[in-house]
């Protein structure tokens, strides 16, 4: 139980500089919600385009610096997302 608390503690520290650092100890309760909600919402969006997209231009910007440094590219199922087959040369 002490552990319970002691979480709780911190969460509720941690809510209150939040709280603090970002005004919005000024506005009411249902402001405040649809702050938070807006906050999440964007946040959300955030992580769920960094997952969808970030693996694929991680993949296409180490081809990069690889054909820059004259090393052999690869030929990741990544590339074809990026580039349709009309569009590549293939040799």
């Amino acid at each position: 139980m002490e552990l319970v608390n002691k979480i709780c503690d911190f969460v509720s520290y941690w809510y209150l500089q939040y709280i603090l650092c970002t005004a919005l100890y000024m506005l009411e309760p249902w402001e405040r919600r649809i702050f938070n909600s807006f906050l999440i919402a964007v946040i959300a969006m955030s992580l769920y385009t960094s997952y969808l997209f970030l693996p694929g231009h991680a993949v296409v910007l180490m081809n990069f610096i690889k054909y820059v440094l004259g090393m052999p590219e690869d030929k990741s199922r990544v590339d074809d997302v990026f580039y349709s087959e009309g569009v590549r040369e293939t040799g």
